[in-house]
């Protein structure tokens, strides 16, 4: 048995099984927090040029965009994915990758083309999507993709050589809806064959729209994969494996194949499950934000405010990539360790209007900047489960003020409470459509993993109403 096949039919297997009770409850949670972010950004430039694109391709309205229109499966997913990932404002996982905005949203467009009897649907049956099957499918979309990032021993942000998202991505996707299209372990295999030619997304790009585009093309490209798939198109048996395939091309000696077919651990999705994230910005800044909120307070005792610092100093884990001192936009501040920190000393709050360009260059913004040194530690560990940050800032009077983050509200072992992800949730709703709307969408999303196949068509209409 080859690789590839291997690593289909376990998954296969795994949707044979109950899911445990942590992957279901997250995963249930995943759905709100999934559409939440999505519909904050979907007003975004990217995910709106996205939009505009599929409109004017002419595709046949078989799935909704979030922010309006509809088009066919592959592009609603697309712009979709993007949005849910724009604001950097999904969950993060562990091994780091955003596994949310490559797999729901190929899910959803899958699920409103059959229900709809439109798209791939138009000629045939729909198929069974209940809400049960979207919650199992995800939780195995998501395991997919912790599998392969565990393979390519690639742990550490400092050593990625692609963004895991388009990296992995796509078979998540790929299993998700090939399993919610009844795939049995051959046909996965060919989809996950073609996906594995269609992964991508340079790090290079991350600080510019294309880095929410390495989330939307994964999803889209899983679901075209999966499709492809069952309409009879093959790819390699062991296109993951061979000396020629994904494994070795991507992530040469290191890729470690027993990690694929792994059946003692828990679900990813349950353990370590999620990271939820409560600033919309890379995680890695999400210690900076905690650090620099911490030494706010402590000025605040001290009665002085922002206007009293004359210098703060992070010390952190060596991190070029999230080294940005000057950053062009208020886009490419969300990875920046100085700019970051300078939003949270300042405004005592780090949110979505934190990142738009008004605020990345107003005068105090553009004052504070210079102010904040990074004292990169080679000795500190960048993975975000070993993450240690410090920050000293001294003061005009020369007194000085320190605080220390080993881990953010939210991250694994240190969880917040259901109120305070609903109040995320509600608030990036709020964003963008009225309170009374707001809690409709999550109403209807709360109740989606017991509803039936028109439970998908009812939320896509709600989000697709939202004016962006």
């Amino acid at each position: 048995m080859s690789l590839t096949v291997a690593y289909a039919a376990s998954l296969v297997a795994l949707w044979g099984r109950e899911l445990d009770e942590a992957s279901r409850t997250n995963a249930e949670r995943l759905v709100r927090d999934g559409i939440a972010v999505a519909a904050a950004g979907a007003g975004e430039p990217g995910p709106s040029v996205l939009r505009k694109l599929a409109m004017a391709n002419g595709a046949a309205e078989a799935a909704t965009m979030i922010g309006g229109g509809r088009t066919s499966a592959a592009e609603a997913a697309r712009a979709n994915g993007a949005a849910m990932h724009v604001l950097d404002w999904e969950p993060m996982w562990n091994p780091a990758n955003h596994s949310l905005s490559t797999t729901l949203p190929a899910i959803l467009a899958l699920a409103e083309a059959s229900a709809r009897r439109a798209g791939p649907f138009a000629s045939r049956a729909p198929i069974a999507v209940t809400g049960d099957a979207i919650i199992k499918a995800l939780a195995i979309g998501v395991e997919a993709q912790a599998r392969m990032r565990r393979a390519s021993g690639q742990l550490d942000p400092g050593q990625l050589k692609f963004h895991p998202p388009g990296a992995v991505g796509a078979f998540g996707a790929a299993t998700a809806c090939g399993l919610l299209l009844g795939f049995d372990a051959t046909t996965l295999t060919h989809a996950l064959a073609i996906a594995a030619s269609r992964t991508a997304g340079i790090q290079a790009n991350i600080g510019s729209m294309t880095k929410a585009l390495h989330c939307g093309e994964a999803a889209a490209a899983g679901l075209e994969s999966a499709l492809m798939a069952e309409a009879g198109f093959t790819g390699d048996a062991d296109a993951i494996g061979d000396p020629r395939g994904y494994g070795r091309a991507l992530y040469g000696d290191g890729f470690d194949m027993s990690h694929l077919t792994a059946d003692d651990v828990p679900l990813n999705v349950g353990t370590p499950g999620p990271a939820w994230k409560l600033f919309p910005s890379q995680y890695g800044t999400h210690f900076a934000i905690t650090a620099a909120l911490a030494a706010r307070e402590q000025m605040t005792q001290l009665g002085v405010g922002p206007e009293a610092i004359r210098a703060a100093r992070l010390v952190t884990p060596d991190m070029p990539y999230i080294d940005r001192p000057n950053p062009a936009t208020g886009l490419a501040g969300k990875f920046s360790f100085q700019y970051t920190t300078a939003a949270a000393l300042l405004d005592g709050r780090v949110n979505v209007a934190s990142f738009k360009d008004e605020r990345r260059f107003e005068p105090d913004m553009v004052a504070m900047l210079p102010r904040i040194t990074l004292a990169p530690d080679a000795k500190r560990e960048g993975r975000f489960d070993r993450l240690t940050l410090d920050i000293e800032v001294t003061l005009q009077d020369g007194r000085k003020v320190e605080a220390r983050c080993d881990g953010p509200p939210g991250i694994w072992g240190r969880p917040v409470s259901l109120e305070r992800i609903e109040a995320k949730w509600l608030d990036a709703l709020g964003s963008v459509c009225g309170a009374e709307t707001a809690a409709d969408i999550d109403a209807v999303s709360k109740a989606l993993p017991t509803g039936d196949a028109g439970s998908v068509v009812r939320l896509m209409d709600l989000v697709g109403r939202i004016s962006s």
